[in-house]
């Protein structure tokens, strides 16, 4: 009888598998053809201008930053890719609610408005990269400094956001990233007030994850984190449209930190996240 079952399971494993494979097959199609429509700012790139390395085994960590200061080919721990790098996005992206709700975002080639100017590199060491960028019509900047923390294998990621103009202006600002868990297009999925998230169960596949999360205290009162039903890229001055309340299964989502407040004229607010495995 013990054999017969053993049979059984084996028989069910074998027939199951090929219909999981073949939905996340169809899902990264999917998600390659949604990317190659979307229009792109002519500075829009995913090429990786710097790499950072350190760990080994379960402590491992691998990612690049693009010249505009998107975050891509996150590896961690070894063997185990996180954010892709040909279909998958990263990115920032800003609401300027005061200046009629104008948008201004890059999230790599899967979405990249056109005004924002050519991005600056202010320091790259082994460890971080500095990156500053202004929108076209001088209103604000935007400076990011990517660190590598080795010690817990984390990607700190601080925005610095300055209001250029003489008045205090509100915004959504959000930090993006289409994750691919365990370099699986479908998902688990979920957030917390300072967290989202995304994960492959154990026994699914091998059990692991990558979490977005708000570090310290926000500047802003206002502010979440959650997932998107889609890997889509969000509208900044819409940043709901694909939210998604509770927890998503065998999905291809994305993660959202967003804030929403007030810059004062001629003020920088400062956000601190950080990127790390589960």
């Amino acid at each position: 009888m013990l054999a017969a079952i053993a049979l059984g399971l084996c028989s069910l494993s074998f027939a199951t598998t090929p219909k999981l494979n073949r939905q996340q097959e169809a899902a990264a199609l999917a998600k390659k053809n949604a990317a190659q429509v979307v229009p792109s700012s002519p500075f829009a790139t995913n090429t990786c201008s710097y790499t950072f390395t350190s760990g080994s085994a379960n402590t491992y960590l691998q990612y690049c930053v693009t010249v505009n200061g998107n975050i891509f080919q996150v590896t961690t721990p070894a063997g185990h890719s996180q954010i892709g790098l040909s279909s998958s996005g990263e990115g920032y992206g800003v609401c300027d609610v005061t200046g009629g709700n104008t948008p201004y975002s890059d999230f790599g080639l899967n979405g990249t408005t056109s005004n924002w100017n050519s991005p600056t590199l202010v320091s790259h060491t082994t460890t971080a990269v500095k990156i500053a960028r202004t929108t076209s019509d001088g209103a604000w900047t935007l400076t990011q400094t990517i660190t590598q923390v080795a010690a817990s294998g984390s990607i700190k990621v601080v925005m610095a956001l300055k209001n250029n103009t003489g008045v205090a202006r509100t915004v959504d600002f959000l930090r993006y990233a289409d994750v691919d868990a365990d370099g699986q297009t479908l998902d688990n999925l979920d957030g917390t007030h300072n967290t989202a998230m995304a994960w492959t169960s154990t026994g699914a596949v091998n059990g692991y994850g990558f979490i977005l999360q708000n570090v310290g205290n926000s500047p802003f009162t206002t502010y979440d984190g959650f997932v998107q039903n889609t890997p889509s890229t969000p509208d900044p001055c819409n940043y709901t449209a694909h939210f998604n309340p509770g927890v998503l299964t065998n999905t291809d989502g994305s993660l959202v930190m967003v804030y929403v407040g007030t810059v004062p004229a001629s003020g920088t607010k400062t956000f601190n996240l950080m990127y790390k495995g589960l």
